[in-house]
């Protein structure tokens, strides 16, 4: 099916225009009852042997959707419709930001692979904590958030920021994600020492904790 409609519609599109139009069409399908009983039917029987546990969470099987597609929580249902057994949202920083300037996400057809400059646009932590707050799954699955740091926040000044993402997320997420490996932020990477490092995860585990009282944190 993916041949068929990339020849069709999205071919000639740029990549980030192709990519905002399919996704606008699967949170449509998703929203209308007839059309996603028969794609979750087609694309996403649940299989008990299929069921998966990691780090204490029961999924319906192994096959999540990464950070990086549904950045602002608009679109879990379509793509559990679509067969997700987790999607992972984000990723979100603390404040809202527009990204890096297009063009911005380019496709190597011959590869059959993209390279990605999105820079981490998203509406910020508040935005999506909202929408989470409003969500009414129409399936069950996984939900795991990606929260990264802001680009004008210092990085003195990181730590704050993903506590802040920490606090308004983690009571909708079934895991938080700590990333630290964009390459479009400036200074990201740094974080990544030990001595960086380890004062966030441990400051993100204390916010996780407040903010839903006696979950249990992966890796603990």
């Amino acid at each position: 099916m993916y041949p068929l409609f990339f020849r069709l519609f999205f071919r000639r599109l740029d990549a980030e225009r192709a990519h905002h139009l399919a996704f606008r069409w699967i949170r449509l399908a998703a929203r209308v009852p007839v059309v996603r009983t028969f794609v979750a039917a087609y694309f996403a029987p649940r299989h008990q042997e299929l069921r998966t546990e990691a780090f204490g969470l029961r999924m319906h099987g192994p096959f999540g959707l990464a950070a990086g597609f549904d950045k602002n929580a608009v679109g879990i249902d379509g793509m559990a419709m679509l067969g997700f057994d987790h999607v992972e949202i984000g990723t979100v920083t603390g404040q809202a930001q527009p990204g890096n300037p297009p063009k911005r996400l380019f496709r190597l057809v011959e590869d059959r692979a993209l390279i990605n400059r999105m820079g981490f646009n998203n509406e910020g932590s508040a935005a999506v904590a909202a929408r989470l707050t409003g969500r009414r799954p129409v399936f069950r699955t996984t939900v795991g958030v990606n929260i990264g740091k802001t680009k004008a926040v210092p990085e003195a000044e990181a730590v704050a920021d993903y506590v802040t993402s920490t606090e308004r997320l983690a009571a909708h997420a079934d895991y938080l994600v700590v990333n630290v490996s964009s390459p479009n932020t400036p200074g990201l990477r740094d974080l990544q020492a030990v001595g960086h490092l380890r004062p966030l995860l441990t400051a993100v585990r204390e916010a996780a904790d407040r903010s839903v009282p006696g979950r249990r944190v992966a890796g603990q």
